[in-house]
């Protein structure tokens, strides 16, 4: 790119996975809205001895603004679309945004990122059947390298799907627990990483949290009413991570 030139916003583009642990990330075509909104909190004040008041960012309720025509074939959509139809509660989803002006050796610049699916309407338009809302952040962000899995390096336009790996050792990656027992979803279960991080699973039976690479060897889940499963291991390497555990219970 020359100095100057304007970045084009076809040259940056996302791609989703279709489902939570995916590892292929699929172009999100036919989109007529992308906007990315930070939505910053702030902690304002001022000083007595001072005339100004100042302003500090303290945290970001990032979140996607998205609309697309439906259409057949695409899975993307297909995906989303049953969000809607079916009013499905607690849905998230990887986007992988990759940057087109910045190659890489193997690919290209991108980050990775989970969000939380959350409808607004469909049906609007008298022409296309369109669907609308927000994609919500639920995770931090991984930066890494995008590398083609279908379509032309030549041709950025023609590149249909993707691979992501994360930067350096200490990258993070999602790793999702999966909490039921012999009836389906197990809410409120109580998950604690080697001694560390304590998290509990939402009314879907789902806990998310962002873990550096390694081994976790020590992971206990337990509930009221439940046998407690001690030492359960997961191992964070280059991909997100999915964890089903079944719970059975106290006799």
């Amino acid at each position: 790119m020359q100095e100057g030139q304007v970045y084009n916003r076809a040259d940056i583009v996302n791609f989703m996975g279709l489902t939570l642990n995916a590892n292929i990330f699929h172009r999100m075509k036919g989109f007529t809205d992308a906007g990315k909104s930070m939505n910053p909190s702030t902690y304002d004040r001022r000083y007595v001895d001072e005339k100004n008041e100042r302003s500090d960012v303290v945290a970001y309720a990032t979140e996607i603004a998205y609309g697309y025509d439906r259409m057949y074939g695409n899975s993307v959509h297909d995906v989303i679309s049953k969000v809607h139809d079916d009013e499905i509660v607690g849905f998230n989803i990887p986007i992988v945004t990759v940057n087109f002006n910045e190659p890489v050796e193997g690919g290209y610049r991108a980050k990775y990122r989970v969000w939380s699916v959350q409808p607004d309407s469909d049906g609007d338009s008298t022409d296309a059947y369109t669907y609308s809302g927000a994609f919500k952040a639920n995770s931090s962000i991984v930066t890494g390298v995008a590398k083609i899995e279908e379509g032309n390096a030549n041709d950025t336009t023609t590149i249909s799907a993707i691979t992501f790996t994360a930067d350096g050792e200490q990258s993070t990656q999602l790793v999702t627990f999966n909490i039921s027992d012999d009836e389906g979803q197990v809410a409120n279960a109580k998950i604690k990483i080697n001694d560390g991080n304590i998290l509990y699973t939402d009314v879907n039976g789902i806990a998310m949290i962002d873990l550096l690479k390694g081994t976790y060897s020590q992971i206990s889940i337990s509930k009221d009413g439940y046998t407690a499963q001690s030492n359960v291991s997961i191992t964070v390497v280059d991909k997100t991570v999915y964890k089903p555990i079944t719970l059975v219970k106290a006799s």
